[in-house]
């Protein structure tokens, strides 16, 4: 066999060595559900506090036509406009804007830190 043979084979099989690992090893955080445990500022407690959104408003914060783009996610809904591919798509991995996410998110592969990373915008009505 010839030599360049031999090294496409080579890549070939790390190449599905790697892949293999990927699609077999368990991601921590998928499942988590202590990453719902978040931890808010004075100014986020206070519009927990003093903000509440109805699930009407919720579902029209679709990202759409001007609107809003909000989730919930464990009774706190959090504005998503600095994250471009919600508003771009008024999705993102499948979860619509204007819903509730939480299931979603304990789901994903995102750890604690990305909700805490998200803006606060109020409390979502019982």
């Amino acid at each position: 066999m010839k030599t360049w043979m031999w090294i496409a084979v080579a890549v070939i099989v790390v190449i599905a060595a790697v892949s293999a690992y990927y699609l077999l090893t368990p991601d921590p955080n998928a499942g988590d559900r202590t990453k719902l445990e978040r931890t808010f500022s004075t100014q986020e407690q206070h519009r927990l506090d003093t903000v509440t959104i109805s699930g009407d408003q919720l579902a029209a914060a679709t990202c759409r036509d001007g609107a809003a783009c909000y989730v919930a996610v464990s009774g706190v809904v959090y504005d998503m406009t600095g994250f471009p591919t919600w508003v771009q798509r008024g999705a993102h991995h499948g979860v619509r804007a204007g819903s509730d996410a939480t299931e979603a998110f304990v789901r994903s592969s995102h750890a604690r830190d990305k909700l805490q990373s998200m803006p606060v915008v109020g409390r979502l009505a019982p």
